[in-house]
């Protein structure tokens, strides 16, 4: 189970598995597993790159030896139709953080001011005692996807927690006063905004009001509908083993204007989903 799959929906909410619920894609790099994939379209349009956590916790190693001595690496798969794709290969990008265990749930978000695509994930490391330290989210610059910069620390909550799981989106502006979101798990599902990708970032809330917190939920995933003013939040329910629940909202930056979706307002296809991505594209791009 851990590669690969897709589904499709015309409404974000009503989804279909292709490939008749079968992988598409398999790693036969590194820990031979991949978990927390997320897509993202070029800059020009013309490509699509994958990323994902190089990991199999089906090979028996356990979570604690995978956080500390796990894999450094991302595997990357790239397409220009999403339908043809190529080998996978591995990204050391952890590897330059000292007594780094891992490289979890990679995203990436694209510079416009530099021209450069800002790959980010946790990582956690450890003491010279092997104790570990709290995951906290590096990043790395890169424009090829295959050279990138010694990773830096982006996010540091300093505390006994640590957080995991970001992803940050890029909004019009004249939405919240934001021009950019983001939601991490951090104990809570904390959600954040600024105007800079490395600029200071106000806190907004988390999804206590709508009755989660990070004991419930996790991997929290944000996309815009098509079509309409009015963003998803897709959360993992790990406590319960139920996969996603939506939620909806049409201001980021008021968490309590969020609504989580009845089930009978939702389905998400026969495969359970969770810790994924999702990506609008065009009904020609779909029928392909």
């Amino acid at each position: 189970g851990e590669q690969i799959y897709f589904a499709s929906s015309r409404d974000g909410l009503h989804w279909q598995d292709l490939n008749d619920s079968e992988l598409v894609l398999a790693s036969d790099v590194g820990e031979k597993g991949v978990r927390d994939p997320s897509i993202i379209r070029s800059a020009e349009g013309d490509k699509f790159y994958m990323l994902a956590t190089d990991l199999r916790i089906a090979s028996g190693k356990g979570w604690g030896v995978a956080q500390l001595s796990g894999s450094t690496s991302l595997v990357v798969w790239e397409s220009t139709d999403l339908v043809n794709w190529s080998a996978p290969r591995l990204v050391n990008v952890a590897g330059s953080i000292y007594r780094a265990g891992c490289a979890w749930a990679p995203e990436t978000i694209y510079d416009e001011k530099t021209g450069e695509y800002i790959v980010y994930w946790a990582t956690i490391a450890s003491t010279e005692n092997g104790e570990k330290i709290p995951p906290k989210i590096y990043y790395s610059k890169t424009r090829d996807f295959y050279n990138f910069t010694p990773a830096q620390v982006y996010i540091d909550r300093q505390n006994s927690i640590g957080l995991i799981d970001t992803q940050i989106i890029k909004v019009d502006n004249s939405i919240g006063g934001y021009k950019y979101y983001r939601a991490s798990g951090d104990g809570q599902i904390t959600f954040e905004g600024s105007n800079e990708i490395f600029g200071a970032w106000d806190v907004l809330g988390d999804l206590r009001p709508v009755g989660l917190t990070g004991n419930d939920v996790e991997g929290p995933i944000i996309f815009k509908f098509n079509g309409r003013d009015e963003w998803c939040i897709m959360v993992d329910q790990y406590s319960s083993g139920r996969g996603y629940l939506p939620i909806v909202t049409k201001d980021l930056s008021d968490t309590s204007s969020f609504r989580v979706l009845d089930s009978s307002e939702y389905s998400l296809g026969a495969n359970r989903k969770r810790h994924g991505s999702v990506l609008n594209i065009t009904e020609e791009i779909g029928r392909a």
